[in-house]
């Protein structure tokens, strides 16, 4: 099992890098199709948070396989070592979750249905 999470870990990555490719769609959906200035504005400063929040998180999961690649290639790492490295990273992930999640339930509580289907689907949306 061990070996299992260290191959998905390192060749699979977290996926926060792929998240600011969508990220970056969300804002462009935004601001084409968000005609209110004021909840354009607000849901580009959430945009701006739930960017940032994914960028500090792919840089400190990229640190953290640099880490763990360390230990696996040194010979006295023991199970335990990898294990407790493993566990620093798995909540740090769990963090990282919630943050997005609290920020998306904020940008759906500043948008209509209307915007909302806009931002995801795309099209024009008014107020």
């Amino acid at each position: 099992m061990l070996i299992a999470t260290l191959i998905t870990v390192l060749f699979l990555g977290s996926g926060a890098d792929q998240m600011l490719d969508g990220i970056d769609q969300m804002k462009d959906n935004i601001e084409s199709g968000i005609v209110d200035g004021a909840d354009r504005k607000a849901a580009l400063d959430i945009v701006d948070r739930l960017k940032d929040t994914a960028k500090d998180y792919a840089d400190a999961d990229s640190d953290d396989e640099k880490a763990l690649l360390e230990l696996i290639q040194q010979y006295e790492t023991t199970t335990a070592g990898l294990q407790s490295n493993l566990d620093a990273t798995f909540k740090q992930r769990i963090q990282y979750q919630q943050e997005m999640l609290v920020l998306r339930f904020e940008l759906k509580n500043k948008l209509s249905r209307e915007q909302w289907a806009t931002v995801f689907v795309g099209g024009k949306a008014e107020k």
